[in-house]
Parts: structure tokens; sequence; C-alpha cells
């Protein structure tokens, strides 16, 4: 993630006042962080006050040239040298992030469904009370409690009353067969006229024993009538208390639905919600399985680009590779101008050239044993050879090559490890991985070149560095 906006590096280039080449500017805007850095670097070199910390402040600022944006600075930073491709030049637009379009729906509904509160229901409970408790509780008091039917029919009202009556009906009787009796006679009382008149109240008083039975009856039909009077009424007391409670049981099954439906309801809102839950991560799913698809194209179309980048660096270099051999088998004809179309210095090379055939000339007779023109070579007049000290190097290398090291020890060179790479054959073998730690051909080969070996070697030891890959 970048720290620095395009808006942060121009404010920051308006308050320092420095002037930047157009290849900086076009790689601040492309890439903000990259010019900030270079303007901290111009900012270390206005500051300096060595030539040593200046010269870091300018390798820092063409580091982030060489890395970000595949180019030099030259010498102050206001020029633009296209460098040559190797694998750090590849860049590619950043890999497609994935953004949820569904975090939050998802969240706010998995939330609703973790913090749902506990079921409850606001209804109330319908009760039952027996408002016909009592009234039945009496009556089957009453119906339990009756005592068993007896007659007496001296108690009996009623055979009170048809006792008088037929005593009163009898005693009539009794005078007016006495009054017959009497008038038959003549007015004289006789046997005949009491037993009349007994009679006649015998008749009815048994017909007063003759209505017992009936009263009886119609005691135990009252009797009888009294007990169905308290069944029927206990028996009314408890339909109507059967109505109320049917109509509790009612309103308890319509409390019973209601909760039901309530609870339901409940229960369907959580499944609403699993279900929503559900759709909501199976769209999340397939977004994301179409990120994915996009990463893998990204993933595809960069591996391609780099592909491609890496068959151009292989190109470029074989094109460079066989560049060089033609120059370099044109130099030993004399034409250096291939070597100077590739940015090659061939001054040194040139100015060497009877000296490197003396050496040549020099090696060749020291293989037959001659070795009067090596030590001819190694003793050539110093004011036209030894000023530079990497031509006294080389003579000194060439004659450490046939055991003496007194001209590397006389440059201050511990000759020790030198005499071990020259015994285990290595000293082609270091300057190749010299030549492959610079990680660029035209940089490898400027290096070969300014050793100042013959043609030829130099073709050699070209061929072992391109062999080594």
């Amino acid at each position: 993630m970048a720290a620095y906006t395009y808006d942060d590096f121009t404010k920051k280039l308006d308050e320092l006042g420095y002037q930047l080449s157009d290849a900086d500017l076009a790689l601040a805007q492309s890439n903000p962080d990259a010019g900030m850095s270079i303007l901290q670097y111009k900012q270390d070199y206005v500051n300096a006050t060595t030539d040593e910390a200046r010269a870091l402040a300018h390798a820092g600022a063409e580091a982030i040239r060489s890395s970000y944006g595949n180019y030099s600075g030259g010498g102050d930073g206001s020029e633009y040298y296209l460098e040559a491709l190797n694998p750090s030049s590849f860049s590619y637009e950043d890999a497609p992030e994935y953004t949820s379009r569904y975090d939050s729906a998802a969240q706010s509904t998995l939330e609703q469904m973790l913090n749902r509160q506990e079921y409850s229901y606001n209804g109330q409970t319908p009760s039952y009370t027996n408002q016909y408790q009592d009234t039945a509780s009496d009556l089957l008091e009453q119906i339990l409690s009756q005592e068993d039917f007896s007659y007496d029919p001296d108690s009996d009202e009623l055979y009170a009353q048809y006792k008088k009556q037929y005593a009163r009906e009898g005693q009539r009787a009794a005078a007016d067969a006495l009054g017959t009796a009497a008038a038959a006679s003549g007015g004289i009382p006789s046997s005949y006229a009491a037993t009349a008149a007994a009679q006649a109240g015998n008749y009815y008083a048994s017909q007063l024993t003759d209505k017992i039975p009936e009263l009886y009856q119609l005691a135990y039909s009252q009797y009888q009538d009294e007990y169905d009077k308290l069944l029927s009424n206990l028996s009314t007391v408890q339909s109507a208390e059967q109505l109320d409670y049917e109509k509790y049981l009612d309103q308890l099954s319509q409390y019973n639905t209601d909760r039901d439906f309530d609870y339901q309801t409940y229960l369907n809102r959580y499944s609403q919600l699993q279900s929503s839950l559900e759709a909501i991560q199976g769209l999340e799913d397939a977004d994301y399985q179409k990120y994915l698809d996009q990463l893998s194209q990204y993933n595809t179309d960069r591996d391609f680009s780099y592909s491609q980048l890496l068959d151009e660096i292989d190109n470029q270099t074989a094109q460079r590779g066989e560049a060089v051999s033609n120059a370099l088998t044109a130099a030993q004809y004399g034409d250096y101008s291939q070597l100077e179309a590739l940015g090659i210095d061939t001054g040194a090379y040139q100015s060497n050239e009877n000296y490197q055939k003396a050496v040549e000339a020099a090696q060749i007779a020291a293989e037959y044993g001659d070795y009067s023109l090596l030590e001819s070579v190694l003793n050539m007049d110093a004011s036209n050879n030894s000023e530079d000290w990497q031509r006294q190097y080389q003579l000194a290398a060439l004659a450490a090559e046939y055991g003496d090291y007194s001209g590397l020890e006389a440059l201050g060179i511990d000759t020790s490890a030198y005499q071990a790479a020259q015994q285990s054959g290595g000293s082609a073998s270091g300057i190749v991985s010299t030549m492959k730690s610079l990680g660029d051909d035209a940089r490898a080969y400027e290096y070969l070149v300014s050793l100042g070996y013959s043609s030829s070697i130099t073709a050699q030891l070209w061929s072992l560095y391109q062999a080594a890959g």
C-alpha cells in the first residue's frame, strides 16, 4: 500500500523548489513513493558536505531509478539512460483485491440470529372458576343426607284432615241412623237404633282406614318428587357448570392456538433469517468464486507477461552476445567501430594493442621455454605502461601466472589467496564469477575489456561467461 500520493509529491517538490528531470517526474506520477525517495536523496545530496556523502545520495537515487523506472539519471540525475532489460525490470499492475458486497448484510443477519430474544407469549392464560360449586355441593349434600322414606298417619296433616272429616261424617251418619230408628219406634230408644248408629259410625271409620294406603302412596310420591327435584336441580347446576367449563375449554383452546401461532411465527422469523443468511452466503460464494477466477486470470496474464519479458531478455542477450562476438572479431582486425556502437569505450583497448600483442608473443615464447620476451614485457618503460594501476595489475597478474608474484606484492596485494587460486586453476573462473555478479551483460563485458587481455583471451573468457549462464 502506497505511503504517499502524487499530491504529496508535488507539494514537497514545490516546498523544496528542486528541478527534476521529465523521467523522474514521470516515475513519481506512476509511483509517488519512488518520487518521494528521489526527493529525499536529492535533499541529502544538496545538504551533503563531502564528496562521499554526495556520492551516496546520488547512488541511492540511481538505485530508485533503476529499480522502479529501469533507467539511469546520469552523473547528476538530470539525464535519461534506458537500462537493459533484466528480471527486476518487470512490473505489473497490482493483483485484484476482494471486497465483499455482502459483509454488512451477512453481519447484520447473523447478529439478529445470535441476539434474538428467548420466546415469550404475552397472551393472558384463561383460568376457570366453578361458580356453581357451592350450590352443587349443597344439593349433593341434601340428596346424600335424605332420610329413608317412612310413613306415620298420625303425623300426616292430610290424614288428620281426613280423620276429622270421616269422624264428622260418622257422627252425622250415626245421628241420622238414631233419628231414623227413633222415628220408626215412636221415639222409644231401642237396641236396633244403637246398632244402626254404631254401624253408620263404623262405616266411616273403615273408610278412614281405607284411605291410609292412598295417603301412604301420596306421601311416598311427595318424598320421591322431592328427591327427584333435588336430582334435577343438581343436574341443572351441573349442566350450567358444564357450559361454563366448555366455554373455558374453548377459551383455553383458542389461547393455545394463538400461542402456537405466535411461536410458529417466532420460529418462522428465525428460519427466514437463516434462509437469508444462506442466500447471502451463496451470493458471497459466487462473488468470491468470480474473484478467484479473476485472480487466476491475473496470475496467468502476469506469468505470461513475465515470460514475455524473459523471452525478450533472452533475445536481447543473444543479440547482444552475437553483436559483441562480431565486434570482438572485427576488433581483432583493427575495427573498433562495432564495439563503440555497443557503448564500449575502446580507447584503452586500442592504446594497449601493441602491448597486448607483445604479451601474446611473450606468452607463446614462454610456453616454449623462452622467457626473455616475457621479461622484456614485464620491464617495459614505466612512462608508457605503468601510469595506469589497472595495467600494472595486469602485468603483475600475468607474471603471477608464471610464478612471479613480486609484481602483485609490490602493489600491496596479498598473494597467498592468489597463489591458492592459481594452484587450483581458478583464475579464469574467478573472472567469470565477478562478471556474473554484475548482473548485466553490458557491465560484464565492460569489466572484461577493462582487464586489458588480448582479443583472443577476451573472447575465450566471454565464451566461458556465456556458457556459465
